[in-house]
């Protein structure tokens, strides 16, 4: 906790959550069951024989909900500078309309959680109007940008069209981030995730920016790497690491309750995520309120990545002559729960379209493409060069590919300048196959 707490102010806080947990579908709360929770083993009685073997009874709903609410308090990493949330919550409660948007990977599309509403994201923005909005959270307003299998280097080039497009053209209020476990393979260590940050903050100075560190089955997470972000913006954070990996660890909580797969949380997991978010919230409304703090002019790593312009097919002036990169892929990936964030204008290379190379030119210090993986044996290899120079080669056939979008950094330099794209088949894939997604610069 940042700030020291009024014992009034903590037993008002328990009574929020045990108001949270109990608002909560009855199975999920079962789920921590006797052998989960930390039970004592009962003392024989005065009657008992020395055959009768001690049981250990049920325990109490208070000891579960103790155990619970420890969980919970565990995620709270920060509050950060809590004036921008505060602000939000005093406008929630006085009625004017709010806008809360997650972005984020599969988790925060919602993989796992069965049902959409069951998703930590969606239950989020439900239970925050409930709390704080008014006529049962009518004027507070929901958007999922969660994308499966994405990156924050793919989360810069379609922020403008998921979280402000998608979003009737406004900022958002709160904008959650959650890519602690897809971050993995970004090769800009951070950059990109620091630019959704700075974005955010610099389209709006009072859009509440929240960092969500999400965890794998293996306990894995990019928090170590990501909290610095957190700190250097003095923005709260939550770490869903923090709160289950000591319980798994210890067995009070089973891998099988918490985790779908090796990866996803169940609806019991989105569930504790979700909870894990309402208490950093109820825990920035108890605290006196702080006067916001002015983002960093100079980034911690780059600002390279902080305006993003993406281009697709549809997009007018766009800089580009697509050759032989004249198809529209159809088979493009589709979004869990039908939210829509996809890629329907794209260029692809057929068999039959001829040689001609893709291009694009522009002025730009950050360049992304992103492409298509597909498992099908069609897809194949292609070549792609920058002024002229070979840099990557990607293979639009993986073996493991379910036609997901895989994002290449090909520029990142300190100044604009001059570039030329050019994608062409690799030598010897002229009859293979290769999409081109979408393509982001930033200048």
């Amino acid at each position: 906790m940042k700030h020291t707490q009024k014992i009034w102010m903590v037993v008002c806080l328990a009574l929020i959550l045990t108001a949270l947990a109990a608002c909560g579908k009855k199975n999920d709360t079962a789920k921590v069951t006797p052998t989960e929770a930390a039970t004592p083993t009962a003392e024989p009685t005065a009657e008992a024989t020395p055959t009768e073997v001690p049981q250990t009874p049920t325990p109490t709903v208070s000891e579960k909900q103790q155990w619970y609410d420890k969980m919970i308090a565990d995620s709270l990493m920060s509050t950060g500078n809590n004036a921008r949330l505060k602000k939000v919550i005093e406008r929630a409660r006085n009625g004017e309309d709010i806008y809360i948007v997650t972005i984020g990977g599969s988790i925060t599309e919602g993989a796992g959680a069965k049902a959409y509403d069951n998703c930590y994201a969606a239950s989020f923005g439900k239970e925050f109007g409930k709390l704080y909005g008014k006529d049962g959270g009518a004027n507070v307003h929901f958007l999922n940008a969660g994308l499966s299998g994405t990156p924050s280097t793919l989360g810069v080039v379609r922020y403008e069209r998921d979280v402000i497009e998608k979003n009737g053209g406004k900022t958002p209020d709160i904008l959650v981030i959650e890519f602690a476990v897809n971050d993995g393979d970004d090769p800009t260590n951070g950059q990109t995730y620091e630019g959704l940050v700075r974005r955010a903050m610099e389209e709006n100075p009072d859009t509440a920016v929240i960092l969500l560190f999400s965890v794998f089955q293996s306990k894995w997470n990019l928090q170590d790497r990501l909290k610095p972000i957190g700190d250097y913006y003095d923005l709260p954070m939550v770490s869903i690491k923090n709160a289950v990996v000591p319980r798994l660890t210890d067995g009070s909580l089973k891998d099988a309750t918490y985790f779908d797969d090796a990866y996803h949380p169940t609806a019991y997991g989105h569930k504790i995520m979700r909870d894990c978010l309402l208490y950093l919230v109820a825990n920035i409304d108890a605290e006196e309120a702080e006067t916001a703090n002015a983002m960093p002019t100079a980034p911690k790593m780059s600002d390279a990545f902080d305006k993003i312009v993406m281009v697709d097919a549809a997009s007018e002036n766009s800089g580009v002559t697509a050759g032989g990169f004249k198809t529209t892929d159809k088979g493009v990936f589709a979004v869990r729960y039908e939210q829509g964030n996809t890629f329907p204008n794209n260029w692809k290379h057929a068999a039959a379209d001829g040689d001609a190379p893709f291009t694009w030119k522009g002025t730009c210090r950050s360049l992304l493409l992103v492409y298509k993986k597909s498992s099908s044996q069609t897809f194949g290899q292609a070549e792609i060069l920058v002024d002229g120079k070979s840099v990557k080669t990607p293979d639009g056939h993986d073996a493991g590919g379910w036609n997901n979008p895989y994002t290449l950094v090909l520029v990142n330099e300190a100044e604009a300048a001059e570039h030329t794209l050019t994608v062409r088949m690799k030598d010897g894939n002229a009859d293979k196959e290769f999409t081109i997604l979408a393509i982001g610069y930033g200048e």
